[in-house]
């Protein structure tokens, strides 16, 4: 409940951040930071080597080996700072823009941060301490914004991102810290156990391959189309992003801990597994479909006129979101029972055809076309995919994972149906009355088919208790 309560909180701040930010900078802004971002996100894989994972998902884990991780993530933080410093000259030749050589050396900070940040996390994760991991993540994404709309408003332009991105990251170190109430003991030479070792390995082999997958769109873009057009990208994939991440990560956070330790359970798993994902599903999936049947007035409403053509490419990005957010919540499934092997090859197999898209869609229809061919494999390849993969490790079944994705997907079809057909084309419905139509049609349709299961009903009565709890 703390967890909830506290990202509802993120995700009001994280929205308000794409819109005001959005109307007070532009879109070269943006394309700028745009092009540090993969290269920083990059460099970041390797801050922590999955370590962190592994001290939430260990059964048993000392004191020593816990201090053995934390210098190990320092070091790597430092390293990993380095390396990025030392790439921003290649940034800059990369992308034809010298203001880049700057503003990498200063992001790349935001490194080291998150390697001190691991440990801690990783100790408030497995105490489930959430009320310091909410505390912390909440007040971070607020500080954040008010130094981004601060800094923007006096002037600092793209400046503003790398400004808040940083105050961020340290805040979010700081407050780990101060709620896990640990001091590491001295280096030693001992090293981890071959499981952990092993863990972290193939989580950072998965890491790294879904990198590619999440982060060659800016890259192409921003090389092929120049910053204007990836500063359009980047504020469609932040509406695409902002709830999806906002809503799984901390429910990473909550259930990997718990599902590790019914990890040996398999009903018990399954079951607690599906209510988690089931709630997952049925407050991103409708939303999503809302919005990608209006993606017009929408887009213009939060951003304003001279961002339209964002709408195109949210509305394919708007499709990845639908499907998006049960796949990556089967991450869950695969980190507790401690399959990262089996994550890894996956995302292998993901990756590639994902990069693929990218190249087609962009060679055939630019931005647009990219978002689009993103769209066509997220649906029809990758998720079958991971399904048919997680259905032969269990406990968790295709069948499972599909009864909770079809329903909704054919009430997301439902209500851009009757978005184009009658709000639009009958009653000529648009701006604000239309977004609020589609909002109540997507949920109300998603809520009657949800219904008509028992383990939908399941699901719903989860929910109503849920909001009354927060409601409280």
């Amino acid at each position: 409940m703390i967890i909830g309560t506290a990202q509802l909180i993120r995700i009001g701040v994280q929205f308000c951040s794409v819109i005001a930010l959005s109307r007070l900078l532009s879109p070269q802004d943006f394309g700028l930071v745009g092009c540090v971002t993969p290269v920083i996100t990059f460099v970041g894989l390797f801050q922590d080597l999955g370590y962190g994972q592994a001290i939430v998902q260990r059964r048993e884990i000392s004191q020593d080996q816990i201090s053995f991780i934390f210098w190990i993530t320092a070091a790597l933080g430092i390293l990993c700072a380095s390396v990025a410093a030392a790439l921003s000259p290649a940034v800059a030749w990369f992308f034809h823009d010298s203001r880049l050589v700057l503003l990498t050396l200063c992001a790349s900070a935001s490194l080291l941060f998150g390697s001190l940040a691991a440990v801690p996390s990783g100790l408030l994760n497995r105490r489930m301490n959430y009320r310091g991991l909410a505390f912390t993540d909440a007040s971070a994404a607020a500080l954040a914004l008010t130094s981004a709309i601060v800094s923007a408003l006096l002037g600092a332009r793209y400046w503003s991102l790398i400004i808040a991105a940083i105050v961020a990251n340290s805040f979010t170190a700081a407050g780990y810290w101060t709620f896990a109430r640990w001091k590491p003991g001295r280096p030693t030479r001992k090293f981890l156990d071959k499981d952990i070792g092993l863990f972290g390995a193939n989580l950072t082999g998965f890491t790294f391959v879904n990198y590619f997958s999440r982060n060659l769109d800016n890259v192409l873009i921003g090389r092929r189309l120049g910053t204007a057009a990836l500063g359009y990208y980047d504020r469609a994939f932040k509406l695409l992003s902002f709830p999806i991440q906002h809503l799984n990560a901390p429910l990473h956070s909550v259930m990997t801990p718990l599902l590790s330790r019914v990890q040996d359970d398999k009903p018990r798993f399954r079951a607690m597994f599906l209510r988690a994902a089931g709630q997952l599903t049925l407050f991103v999936v409708p939303a999503m479909a809302a919005l990608v049947s209006v993606s017009d007035d929408f887009v213009v409403l939060a951003f304003g006129q001279r961002w339209a053509p964002v709408s195109p490419i949210f509305f394919y990005l708007g499709i990845v979101g639908m499907v998006q957010p049960l796949s990556n919540a089967t991450g869950w499934i695969l980190i507790a029972q401690g399959r990262t092997d089996v994550m890894f090859r996956l995302g292998i197999v993901t990756s590639l055809i994902t990069v693929g898209s990218f190249f087609c869609g962009l060679h055939f229809g630019g931005a647009v076309g990219l978002a689009a061919a993103y769209a066509l494999v997220e649906a029809f390849l990758k998720a079958p995919i991971q399904y048919s993969v997680l259905h032969r490790v269990g406990p968790v079944t295709a069948g499972d994972l599909c009864g909770l994705e079809i329903p909704l997907l054919l009430s997301g079809g439902f209500t851009l149906a009757t978005v184009t057909l009658v709000l639009r084309g009958i009653l000529a419905m648009h701006g604000v009355s239309l977004i609020l139509s589609a909002i109540l049609i997507s949920f109300g349709s998603a809520i009657f088919i949800t219904a008509v299961r028992p383990q939908g009903r399941e699901v719903l009565h989860e929910t109503v208790m849920l909001f009354r709890r927060l409601l409280r």
